[in-house]
Formats: C-alpha cells, sequence, structure tokens
C-alpha cells in the first residue's frame, strides 16, 4: 500500500496568515485597514502571488503607494509576523506515516526560512511565486500532483474553503484547518 501523501497549506496552517503585518501597513500609511487591503488587492496582489514581480519591485510598489510608511520596519514586522503554528510541530511525527507535501499561495522567499528546519521532511514545495500560478486555479494543483504522481491517498489540509474545492475535484481528500488553530 502507498504511504498517504499529505498536501499542507503555509498561511493560516502552519504558519500565521500576515493580518499583523497588514495592520501594521495601515499604521503606518494612516489609512483605514480596508482602503490598504483593496489598495493592494486591485493593483499588485496577483502579480506578487504569481511571481510575475520581484520582492524588491513590491517594496518599491509599497513605498510608492504608501509613502508614509517605514520600509524597514515592515520588513522587520513582515518576517516577524510569520510565526509557526502548532501543527508544525506535528511534521516530524506525520512524516513517519505520510509524505508530507506544500501547496501555498504564498512568496517562497519569505516562507524558506520558516521550512528551513523542515525541508528534510518535506517530498515537495508548490510555492505559488514560483509556479506563476495559485490556488484555487486547478494548475497549480496539477503541479503538485506531477510531483506527488500517482501515489494515494492524497490528504490536502488548506485554511480557505475555496481551495479545497479544486483538490475535491481531482479526487483528494480536504480537511479545512479552523481559524482557532485546532
Amino acid at each position: 500500500m502507498n504511504k498517504t501523501q499529505l498536501v499542507l497549506d503555509i498561511g493560516g496552517v502552519l504558519a500565521t496568515d500576515l493580518d499583523d503585518f497588514w495592520y501594521t501597513l495601515s499604521n503606518e500609511a494612516r489609512l483605514p485597514l480596508e482602503e490598504v487591503r483593496s489598495i493592494y488587492k486591485v493593483e499588485i496582489r496577483q502579480d506578487l502571488w504569481r511571481g510575475n514581480i520581484t520582492e524588491p519591485e513590491f517594496w518599491t510598489w509599497l513605498t510608492t503607494t504608501f509613502p508614509k510608511i517605514n520600509e524597514d520596519y515592515l520588513k522587520e514586522c513582515l518576517m516577524n509576523c510569520l510565526t509557526p503554528l502548532e501543527a508544525i510541530n506535528y511534521l516530524n511525527r506525520w512524516a513517519s506515516n505520510a509524505d508530507i507535501h506544500i501547496l501555498s499561495n504564498h512568496r517562497a522567499e519569505w516562507i524558506y526560512p520558516l521550512l528551513q528546519p523542515f525541508k528534510h521532511l518535506l517530498s515537495s514545495i508548490t510555492i505559488s511565486s514560483e509556479a506563476g500560478v495559485g490556488k484555487p486555479d486547478k494548475r497549480i494543483y496539477k503541479l503538485c500532483m506531477d510531483q506527488i504522481g500517482d501515489k494515494h491517498p492524497v490528504i490536502f489540509v488548506d485554511n480557505k474553503m475555496e481551495n479545497l474545492v479544486p483538490a475535491r475535484k481531482i479526487g483528494w481528500q480536504t480537511i479545512l484547518a479552523d481559524s482557532s488553530n485546532q
């Protein structure tokens, strides 16, 4: 029998989302959070997560769009906001019973430092900024599946329901991670 293939998201599953970063940016920019997030979503979000722009280009956009911010402070804040959640402590245990894969909408340069201590436990890492496509687009699930091969069963854990739907369509079992980190 094939080993279980456990596919995990990063944000909201293995590490915190970037909510604290956005709150800090909002305070630094002296603008309402909703306005900051709206500008980000309209102008740059997709390009950032899909790897169509570089990280330095993101910071240039940020300082141009929100000139009141302190770039160095926000860079530090971003890295401090990416903190491990409890699930990351189970990777060793899970790796004894499953092949572990990462599938995440993220910037590779932001999450690789977090994953480094666990890299030896990971069978594959599929990150949207490297793949050029993100969840819930079915193409990123195919890229991950290409890494997994035809080994089954596959269990996918994500904190967003809309990301679970395409996984179910390709036959993966899914688990919705809850916001209280249970």
